[in-house]
């Protein structure tokens, strides 16, 4: 694990967040950076395979936290801000491919079920990030694996419109990098 990615404020959120129990985990940027150690995240997006009362969730939070704003509360959804620190929990039915893996206290998607929610961030919206992230898992699984990920978890999927996602940078390059992230490889360039 690599907790050098989490800033102070992110670290402070992460050692309190025992009481989400055991359905929810981390996945996202931050729980791939977590486990790569690749760049830094500003966000945590939870998810879970079981329907959650986001009122629970809220006023879990609320006893814990006094700074926290609410952005979004819907069934099966809450978005928060705790600290200037956003927080997203989704309820989302797909299955996980490998067992999550801990840290301190709460449970990451592995990442090969990170690699395949990437690309389908990727298809559905293009963002720099993730073809950042996709780079980094290059290094750990080939491209080909990677696909059979997105198809085993994802069986409506088909590797055309994968191929055809990776190959597609129009959006990434005309995408202000607004929500700021450090890459702690410095001979990496976008260009």
């Amino acid at each position: 694990m690599c907790p050098n990615v989490l800033n102070k404020k992110q670290k402070k959120i992460i050692e309190h967040l025992d009481f989400l129990g055991k359905n929810f985990y981390l996945a996202g940027g931050t729980g791939l950076a977590l486990q790569l150690g690749h760049r830094t995240s500003v966000d945590f997006d939870f998810y879970t395979p079981t329907h959650f009362s986001s009122e629970k969730i809220l006023a879990d939070f609320q006893k814990k936290f006094k700074n926290l704003t609410v952005r979004r509360t819907t069934k099966d959804t809450l978005i928060i801000t705790v600290n200037k620190i956003e927080l997203s929990f989704f309820y989302y039915p797909y299955k996980l491919l490998k067992p999550t893996v801990l840290f301190e206290t709460v449970k990451l998607a592995s990442a090969e079920d990170i690699a395949a929610m990437k690309i389908v961030a990727i298809i559905q919206r293009g963002r720099r990030r993730d073809f950042i992230d996709i780079f980094y898992l290059l290094g750990k699984y080939p491209l080909e694996e990677i696909i059979k990920f997105v198809l085993k978890k994802y069986p409506g999927y088909q590797k055309m419109l994968i191929l055809r996602a990776l190959i597609y940078f129009e959006e990434a390059e005309k995408e202000k990098l607004g929500r700021a992230i450090k890459l702690f490889d410095k001979n990496f360039s976008w260009k």
